[in-house]
């Protein structure tokens, strides 16, 4: 995998943050040594989680490009995202071309291709909906629905909780999140040339969302897809050497 970027801007999901990654920022930053790799938080998670999430995944990316400039990163950046993050990395190259070298989505979606019960399948739309009230159950759920090779891992359940217990995500920028996800259409055509700085990663046992999500962006822009054939939604938690090898396989590594 190449190097030469000066960052790498990791973006994870709906209601998730900077520290479920767990171990795949220290595979990741081991292979792209000397560049540097940062997880930025979507206002409303992690650290930024008393702020108030935007109804718009458009109005998030301005807050990430001041998060950036705070931290003294300089682009292009090379952006690896989780599910609603590569909506929202889809967003930002959409607005700030200039901003993003190569952008790798994983299990993500959109609603101009895919119907609402393919982007979040109904039996985990109703095992998570109890969450909204319950945290234990949330991340309970969110375990279960996300992983396959890691599905009983207590560690990681506990690793979980107490991210929630140190950073809550409020049941409104749950909310607010999700409907900025369902009503986020990106200004790119099949023919935009930024597109050729995509690439799609995605889990064929995803429980979540379904696989045909990636397989119909893939079809519908042209897009490099690999697929991992055991693993579920989390797939740089379930399995970061394979995210970081094939990203960096065969010469199609980030740029």
């Amino acid at each position: 995998m190449s190097s030469m970027a000066e960052s790498y801007i990791l973006l994870r999901g709906l209601g998730r943050e900077s520290g479920h990654w767990l171990e795949f920022v220290d595979v990741l930053r081991a292979a792209v040594t000397p560049a540097q790799v940062v997880c930025l938080d979507l206002p409303g998670n992690g650290y930024r989680c008393e702020e108030t999430s935007p109804w718009s995944l458009h109005d998030v990316v301005p807050t990430l490009r001041a998060d950036c400039a705070a931290r003294g990163l300089s682009p292009p950046y090379r952006i690896i995202a989780l599910s609603m993050g590569g909506m929202t990395g889809l967003s930002w190259l959409s607005q700030y071309p200039d901003d993003v070298a190569e952008l790798v989505m994983i299990n993500s979606s959109l609603a101009s291709l895919s119907p609402v019960w393919h982007r979040m399948k109904p039996a985990a739309f109703l095992a998570l909906l109890p969450g909204l009230l319950s945290v234990r159950w949330r991340e309970r759920a969110v375990r279960a629905l996300s992983c396959n090779i890691r599905r009983c891992d207590a560690l990681m359940l506990n690793q979980f909780m107490q991210i929630a217990a140190a950073r809550p995500v409020s049941a409104s920028n749950m909310l607010r999140q999700l409907l900025a996800a369902s009503r986020f259409r990106p200004a790119l055509t099949a023919t935009d040339p930024v597109l050729r700085r995509v690439r799609l990663l995605a889990s064929e046992q995803d429980r979540l969302v379904d696989v045909r999500c990636s397989k119909r962006l893939a079809q519908a822009f042209d897009l490099p897809l690999d697929l991992h054939p055991r693993a579920g939604h989390d797939l740089p938690v379930e399995d970061p050497d394979w995210v970081v090898n094939t990203v960096g396989a065969q010469g199609r590594h980030l740029i």
